[in-house]
């Protein structure tokens, strides 16, 4: 490998024979893999490595192989080229299994600014990887690392028959200004925002147990990944529905007190939080912004919104930055969605009912409606694309 790429894990030049998806040699892999972040305790204790871990056991990798169950033969696509995102720890172990569960060979390429974040990570997937009974699967995984660099990135596109691309929209832009062999394909997944939505007469009734219990999901929704990934909630909307107003301020107070055990609050965390609130005031027009509560001393901002305009702009908070707002309506909801809007977390009213109201008045935004908890457990469907479809293909015939 070029001197100014460095092979973290895997084989420097994978094969690209394609698999059926969710190959037993694939589920084996992920299986293990699970165990071994699981239980090493350098692994165990990162919550993002943790969640990953949960998230490739073996009765999840089974029920998602149900799901995807086809009536014609299906296989991979070949080797396909992931570009991880910078900003989300552990999205490059989330995309590599995407790419291994849809039949693939995979090269993915970590941010250098990640790797030594990364390395625990890394190391277990290195370990896995190395034991005999998965030679298979090393065969075809290349964990690589390397500066910014068009011309690598290129290179690796020239070759692929597919490529993932986890990114901001310049990010996205630029890779597909880059060249593909023509059969290959292409799945971008660039800036987006979520948001929550919370039914205040559901709120007033919660007990402090039931309270905190909603504000631990809510953390790991949010905080964990200091509200970058694309699926943490940055605006609260609060459903008018009946109750005390005052459960609003029980509720942030469970937030902040959840994040005081729990965050690792210093000073780069609150600079960029004030940075963010500072040009939220001053920039923000419609909606614009009408004061500001804080809880915890600087661990948790909200911005209260003066009114609501359709569609949203997005919002950017962050580090426990968040915005509020109140509809009289769920028929208010659908209007106010644009297509940057990705995830809806509701408590208090019911995903399903949420989905089908968005569907039906055809909102522009929204591609998932999930319980607090479930905002970063990621999908095989994902911004509303079948991951699994996308990186592989049928064999069809005669009917």
């Amino acid at each position: 490998m070029r001197d100014n790429i460095t092979l973290l894990a895997g084989v420097e030049a994978p094969e690209s024979t394609p698999w059926p998806p969710f190959d037993s040699r694939a589920l084996n892999f992920l299986s293990d893999l699970s165990a071994e972040v699981l239980g090493a305790p350098d692994t165990r204790r990162l919550e993002a490595a943790a969640a990953f871990g949960f998230w490739c056991r073996r009765p999840r990798l089974e029920a998602l192989a149900r799901r995807h169950a086809s009536p014609l033969p299906r296989l991979g696509r070949g080797l396909i080229f992931h570009l991880a995102p910078s900003n989300v720890p552990a999205m490059f172990a989330y995309t590599m299994a995407l790419g291994l569960l849809a039949g693939n060979a995979n090269i993915v390429r970590l941010s250098s600014r990640r790797a030594e974040e990364e390395a625990p990570l890394v190391a277990a997937i290195g370990r896995v990887l190395d034991r005999p009974e998965h030679a298979g699967v090393k065969a075809r995984t290349a964990l690589v690392s390397y500066e910014r660099d068009d011309t690598i990135t290129a290179e690796f596109c020239a070759r692929c028959d597919g490529r993932v691309v986890w990114g901001g929209d310049a990010t996205v832009a630029a890779l597909r200004a880059m060249p593909m062999p023509p059969h290959a394909v292409e799945l971008c997944f660039p800036d987006r925002w979520s948001l929550a939505l919370f039914s205040q007469r559901y709120f007033s009734a919660l007990d402090d147990e039931a309270r905190r219990t909603l504000a631990h999901r809510f953390y790991n929704d949010t905080y964990q990944m200091d509200q970058n990934a694309c699926s943490s909630p940055q605006l609260v909307l609060w459903l008018a529905d009946g109750g005390d107003p005052d459960c609003r301020r029980q509720w942030w107070e469970a937030v902040a007190a959840e994040a005081e055990e729990r965050y690792p609050f210093g000073p780069f965390q609150a600079a960029r939080k004030l940075e963010r609130l500072c040009t939220a005031a001053m920039t923000m027009e419609a909606p614009a912004a009408a004061g500001v509560e804080r809880y915890g001393g600087n661990l948790l901002y909200v911005v209260n919104l003066a009114g609501l305009t359709a569609p949203l702009p997005e919002l950017k908070g962050g580090f426990g930055l968040f915005f509020q707002g109140e509809l009289s309506s769920l028929k208010e909801l659908p209007p106010l969605t644009a297509p940057k809007v990705q995830t809806l977390v509701c408590a208090g009213v019911e995903p399903r009912e949420v989905a089908a109201l968005l569907a039906g008045h055809g909102a522009q935004g929204v591609d998932r409606v999930v319980a607090p908890g479930q905002a970063l457990e990621l999908d095989t469907i994902w911004d509303g694309k079948d991951v699994i479809a996308a990186l592989s293909r049928m064999i069809g015939g005669e009917v």
